[in-house]
């Protein structure tokens, strides 16, 4: 018992332990304000259960083989850089704080520990960790804990550092939104709970936007673990499509016409004006 209620205490939220539940799901993105595309799409965020065998396997694949070595820096967008998780699998029961000014790292390795005047960032080196560090160094914005990456596009407001004040938050559904991506908005992939590489989605922030071209270009973390494309920009770039009014991204590579490893992408949330 005390065990799992040091797990629960590190993992703060952003994971859910629950026990002796076969499924826990969230409504509908489309019911929420401000949903571009709902009209014709409406993706769930659901919530899968993490048991005790799944976190104990998480914990074992950061014992390696590692794509890189955990923590390597692979580059670094707007001053905010990435770092390597090992593996997509891997879980550590650690979370970063950052200093909003200088973006100073803290790792935190037991429960309830929080460096004063330092954000929460999440659990160390995983995508959310990095798309909420980014927001709040580069926006000076943050959002609340989520039980997976794909659950961001469920959350309806965030928080001003400057003045806590909340902020409204939108969201665009990929394949039906009219609203094109644009730099600073979260791009989230949905959960597959068939594929453990894909089973909590992915969050990547969007870095520059072409809408000519086509692409997208992304700054994230755990998404391959490999150092990116563009070291001091951006990760990857990826194809943007417009059909009529409407918007689409594949998770493709715009010189390439498929992607065996890729993710299914939901959709993308931001602030709102």
């Amino acid at each position: 018992m005390a065990t799992i209620l040091l797990l629960t205490g590190v993992l703060a939220g952003v994971l859910v332990w629950i026990a002796n539940r076969d499924e826990v799901t969230t409504p509908a993105v489309a019911r929420l304000p401000h949903t571009d595309g709902a009209e014709l799409f409406a993706p769930p965020s659901v919530i899968e259960t993490l048991d005790l065998e799944r976190f104990h396997a998480a914990q074992r694949a950061c014992e390696g083989p590692c794509v890189t070595a955990f923590g390597a820096p692979l580059g670094r967008a707007d001053g905010v850089e990435s770092r390597s998780n090992c593996v997509s699998t891997c879980v550590r029961l650690e979370s970063s704080f950052v200093d909003p000014d200088t973006g100073q790292l803290q790792i935190a390795r037991t429960a309830g520990e929080r460096p004063e005047r330092l954000e929460y960032a999440g659990l160390t080196y995983q995508c959310v960790e990095y798309a909420r560090r980014w927001w709040i160094q580069t926006l000076g914005l943050t959002f609340g804990d989520v039980p997976t990456a794909a659950d961001i596009l469920a959350l309806t407001e965030g928080r001003r550092l400057s003045d806590q004040a909340v902020i409204p938050l939108g969201r665009s559904l990929n394949g039906s939104a009219r609203r094109a991506p644009r730099r600073g908005d979260l791009l989230i992939y949905a959960a597959d709970p068939s594929d453990p590489e894909w089973r909590a989605g992915h969050v990547a922030v969007v870095v520059e936007t072409d809408l000519e071209q086509g692409w997208v270009a992304l700054a994230e973390q755990n998404y391959d673990n490999r150092p990116w494309s563009d070291p001091e920009h951006y990760a990857r770039r990826i194809r943007l499509w417009r059909v009529g009014e409407r918007y689409t991204l594949l998770d493709i590579a715009p010189d390439q016409t498929e992607n065996p490893d890729g993710g299914r992408i939901a959709g993308w949330i931001y602030p709102r004006p």
